[in-house]
């Protein structure tokens, strides 16, 4: 048995011990992991499975179509990679938002947040206080290619709750004193975050709705009180090794060796 783990060339440079340790790991199961780059797969000549680390759903959709188990799943990849379809989704469902839009005519109150549905590490997520603030913006998003929502009222703090298939690992709060957004990746500090039973629940609803494999799902505070946000398909774990005696990765891998 082997498989791969897919990454593009950019990813992989930088993550170069993250890669290394999964291929350590899965050595010591007798299972070779090739990395693979997106930008070089060969189709005929598949592995038994793939992890993929790549925002690529079409990728992860072709494999799929040849028999190759993908960890994550492409409905998990193209969902969650489209904040848009994402919002959607969790809000026809149930789970509690926002106040989110699709185009500058539907906003009524100021200010609100807009980023692109494509969005990763706080990439281009902006605050406009006004309608003219946001007029200026515009030009930094393609066509429709951006979501819009109301400013939770806990500017600059939030919670990733990282899971494995269908259980909870742990849950780093994130904060930030100089700027809205909390990314660990933009300067924010973290901290492991004990999840109330409440708050539990609410991420459980979250897990129901898709079949997850290894994923972040993000929540914001309103209030006090914790919202989602977004769910990260490609995500971190950096804050899990900086703050904890998790391993991740480890878990990870005994969880894909149960699956394939």
């Amino acid at each position: 048995m082997f498989g791969w783990i897919i990454y593009n060339k950019e990813d992989a440079n930088r993550n170069k011990n993250y890669i290394g340790w999964y291929r350590d790991k899965f050595g010591k199961e007798n299972i070779e992991l090739k990395l693979v780059y997106t930008d070089e797969i060969d189709y005929n000549n598949m592995p038994d499975f793939a992890v993929v680390r790549a925002i690529r759903p079409d990728i992860t959709k072709n494999l799929e179509n040849k028999g190759v188990k993908c960890f994550n799943n492409s409905c998990v990849s193209e969902i969650c990679n489209d904040k848009a379809l994402t919002y959607k989704y969790v809000s026809e469902n149930g789970i509690e938002i926002l106040p989110t839009f699709y185009s500058i005519e539907e906003i009524k109150e100021f200010p609100v947040v807009i980023k692109p549905k494509n969005s990763h590490g706080g990439d281009r997520v902006n605050m406009a206080e006004s309608r003219e603030e946001l007029m200026k913006l515009m030009p930094l998003y393609e066509g429709d290619n951006y979501v819009i929502q109301a400013v939770a009222s806990d500017i600059g703090k939030d919670v990733r709750v990282y899971v494995i298939g269908n259980e909870i690992v742990t849950a780093m709060l994130r904060e930030s004193d100089t700027d809205f957004r909390s990314n660990f990746c933009l300067g924010g500090h973290a901290s492991v975050y004990n999840l109330s039973d409440e708050e539990i629940n609410k991420v459980k609803s979250v897990i129901k709705l898709f079949n997850f494999d290894f994923v972040g799902i993000d929540f914001v505070f309103n209030n006090g009180k914790m919202i989602f946000n977004e769910i990260e398909d490609v995500v971190g774990s950096r804050m899990v090794y900086s703050y904890t005696d998790i391993d991740v990765v480890e878990l990870y891998i005994k969880y894909i060796l149960q699956k394939i």
